[in-house]
């Protein structure tokens, strides 16, 4: 019996098996650290205004290094970029450990973390798209997002009990040592380098171009949807079912469902329904936002968070698939990529201080309704990503 060519993509393409291997280690870790963070803060008595600061302060560190560095990084290859990005991930979530008895550290971690952020994610970008093929992007999106998911689905629930029985600080060094291995497979494989045209002018053109403007208004969208995701979000969940066990169980719940959606969104992507895609998930996640200050009963708010993963999922394989298909068709994708990255942080530093000042002027049951009204319109900025068409290379 023969199969289709498609069958075996996935299979035939060793580097991009290997990006997989590594997003899974990352993701794995991040599932284990990252997702607690919020719910660490709140455990040390932090107030809510103070948690999104510390946000705050990840992104204009971002932003602070990405102009200082632009010389440096432009002589950095995609996979040097990765692995450099490393120490600096184990540095944030080690100093976390920390943090309660030496306070100064609220203001190093950002730097640490915004370094880590900038060099993974740009180098895991560049690579991702200059090793994607043509007519599989959407199935290649969707399956990293499954990857992803899989191997990110029993972390939290472990994390939760590591950290019940071990402590934040034993769970972090965890973390931290699967983070070292993230990167290995990725060494086996070519490097890309930046173009020389890479400069401060060529990555602020294109925040300001207005053909990409559709698709820019959309990526504001996802910066500031996404901060409410993954800080306040959590902080509610937390708060509703009572534990760290429990929390962790429900963020399993919904990765393992956010995992089936995302690879089923990628096939779709690929057989020119992506418009469709993005806009029911669009829509049905301003929804969910929209419902989420009235889910109390702490069964109907896990319920919201496998709902809201599964068309999180679909909405960003098909949202992702043309980021890529944009950057693949520019020249100088590099920069591009690099925009995108500012951008996300850009949005997030004029975000943020709204969110600071709506947590000290409420209280905590009214931020929580406000954040997620605000979400639910900001999911809708998605929408634009329909607006802009990808014009052929000439």
């Amino acid at each position: 019996m023969s199969f289709p060519r498609e069958h075996f993509h996935f299979f035939g393409n060793r580097e991009m098996n290997s990006l997989y291997m590594t997003i899974g280690l990352l993701y794995f870790a991040e599932g284990l650290m990252g997702i607690f963070i919020p719910i660490y803060f709140w455990k040390l008595g932090f107030p809510l205004w103070k948690i999104l600061f510390f946000y705050f302060l990840i992104s204009f560190s971002f932003v602070l290094i990405l102009f200082a560095a632009l010389p440096a990084i432009r002589k950095l290859s995609d996979k040097m970029m990765m692995f450099l990005s490393i120490p600096f991930l184990v540095a944030y979530f080690f100093g976390l450990t920390y943090l309660a008895d030496i306070p100064f550290l609220f203001y190093i971690l950002p730097i640490m973390a915004a370094a880590g952020s900038l060099l993974f994610n740009v180098g895991y970008h560049i690579d991702f798209s200059g090793t994607a093929d043509d007519g599989y992007i959407g199935r290649e999106v969707g399956m990293r997002y499954m990857v992803g998911s899989l191997a990110q689905f029993a972390a939290p629930l472990a994390g939760g009990f590591l950290i019940a029985f071990l402590g934040f600080g034993n769970n972090f060094f965890i973390g931290s040592a699967i983070l070292l291995l993230a990167v290995l497979p990725l060494f086996f494989f070519p490097k890309r380098n930046f173009s020389r045209r890479l400069n401060y002018r060529s990555v602020l053109r294109f925040l300001k171009d207005k053909a990409l403007m559709p698709f820019t208004i959309s990526g504001f969208g996802y910066a500031t949807e996404t901060t409410v995701g993954q800080v306040i979000w959590p902080l509610f969940i937390f708060l509703s079912v009572g534990s760290i066990e429990n929390y962790g169980a429900v963020i399993s719940g919904g990765l393992l469902v956010g995992a089936v959606v995302t690879y089923l969104v990628g096939f779709l992507s690929d057989h020119g329904r992506r418009r469709k895609t993005l806009a029911w998930s669009a829509s049905a996640l301003a929804a969910i936002w929209a419902l989420r200050p009235f889910f109390l009963n702490p069964f109907i708010v896990s319920a919201s968070q496998a709902g809201g993963a599964g068309v999180k999922g679909a909405l960003m394989v098909s949202w992702s698939s043309q980021y890529y298909k944009i950057a693949r068709a520019i020249p100088n994708h590099e920069t591009f990529i690099l925009s995108r990255e500012m951008l996300y942080h850009l949005a997030r530093m004029l975000f943020l201080p709204f969110l600071m000042l709506a947590s000290y002027l409420f209280s905590s049951s009214q931020f929580f309704t406000f954040s997620f009204i605000i979400a639910a319109l900001l999911s809708l900025l998605f929408l634009f990503a329909n607006r802009f068409h990808l014009q052929p290379k000439s």
